[in-house]
């Protein structure tokens, strides 16, 4: 949806006001509602670089000079942007970025997409089919490994 006000970019602040029990709904572009001072009467501010940097903690953020040694990337401007440098930043801000992603993710290790609709195949299904082939030869159930040795292969086959 686009803004209500401008027309020109995507919609991001839905303002809800309700005066005298009339509701009225605007939908703004962020630039729009900053004119407005919507941010301001909410006193908070909801740019990237506040919501992103806001996962860290305290000390994190006041040792913002640190620098990635190959791209020159300082702390405080992946905070800024949320994004790296290059690929050494990940190494050179690991001890922010594990916690961070860790805090965004509950977790820091990728585990693959999950099988849905798709189409995409996990690493994570198909560990858990071999699991169910393994019991179903231990149970005798020859059909059912069968089956799953099946769809294991498929799986396989798709990554």
């Amino acid at each position: 949806m686009m803004c209500e006000k401008c027309g020109m970019n995507p919609a991001a602040v839905t303002l809800t006001q309700v005066i005298n029990g009339n509701k009225t709904v605007k939908k703004l572009c962020a630039a729009c509602a900053q004119e407005n001072n919507i941010y301001k009467d909410l006193n908070m501010d909801l740019g990237f670089s506040s919501l992103f940097s806001s996962f860290f903690n305290e000390g994190e953020r006041l040792n913002t000079e640190e620098k990635c040694p190959l791209c020159n990337m300082t702390k405080g401007e992946f905070l800024k942007t949320g994004k790296p440098g290059c690929a050494n930043c990940y190494e050179a801000f690991s001890s922010s970025m594990m916690p961070l992603l860790k805090k965004i993710h509950s977790t820091n290790t990728h585990t693959g997409k999950v099988l849905g609709t798709s189409g995409n195949v996990s690493e994570n299904k198909i560990d858990i089919l071999k699991a169910q082939l393994k019991e179903a030869i231990e149970k005798e159930e020859y059909e059912k490994a069968a089956r799953l040795r099946d769809e294991i292969k498929e799986m396989e086959g798709r990554l």
